[in-house]
């Protein structure tokens, strides 16, 4: 599998080594993509709102450690474990981060599913008044 060589460098050997070892079978090739694009995603320092949120959503995946990840690393023939553990170890290192723009979107995004489901006008109004002020702050 063929990678962006500064995602590799980002990475470090143990991980850029496992995600790179050449897989037999297409399918197994498939779900090693899926990983390297959810690494590339979690990595990304773009304060552009769509990049943020895949950022976000990339990161939450690793993080919670749910069922679908898991399956997509043993479809990949990789062990979750080590590939969680291996992405902690950037975060708890720092090398993964939010920007605070990005942690200024991701909150715009929460109030505006909140408007979305607020029942009454009032909420709406308040919840509306947040956003606002969210968006000074960028």
């Amino acid at each position: 599998m063929s990678c962006a060589p500064i995602l590799l460098k980002f990475l470090g050997i143990k991980l850029s080594a496992e995600i790179t070892k050449y897989k037999t079978f297409s399918e197994q090739r498939l779900f090693q993509a899926i990983l390297v694009q959810a690494l590339e995603d979690a990595v990304n320092p773009s304060g552009l709102k769509k990049e943020t949120y895949h950022k976000y959503e990339s990161h939450c995946w690793f993080i919670d450690n749910g069922e679908e990840f898991k399956n997509i690393c043993w479809g990949a023939d990789m062990d979750p474990d080590f590939i969680r553990g291996e992405y902690l170890r950037l975060v708890d290192s720092e090398k993964i981060f939010f920007t605070e723009k990005q942690r200024s979107w991701i909150r715009y995004r929460d109030l505006y599913r909140k408007y979305r489901s607020a029942q009454t006008k009032e909420d709406r109004r308040y919840i509306k008044n947040l956003i606002l002020k969210e968006n000074k702050k960028r």
